[in-house]
């Protein structure tokens, strides 16, 4: 399922039990919420041993300085 951020946030830290893949590696839970922050929208799946944590639309940063 895709979820917004704050979302995407709460489901990885309700399911903290489970094993987190984010884009086939694995991480802890602060790692995936850090990474988290960096999108937009997150595409979760859950499996019954782990979460398949993907981001979809990234976060643009414009530095200007």
């Amino acid at each position: 399922m895709e979820f917004s951020t704050p979302k995407a946030i709460h489901q990885i830290k309700i399911k903290q039990h489970k094993k987190l893949l984010v884009d086939g590696k694995s991480y802890c839970a602060l790692q995936a919420m850090t990474l988290a922050l960096n999108y937009h929208k997150i595409d979760i799946n859950e499996t019954t041993t782990s979460l398949l944590i993907k981001g979809t639309v990234p976060v643009l940063r414009h530095n200007k300085y």
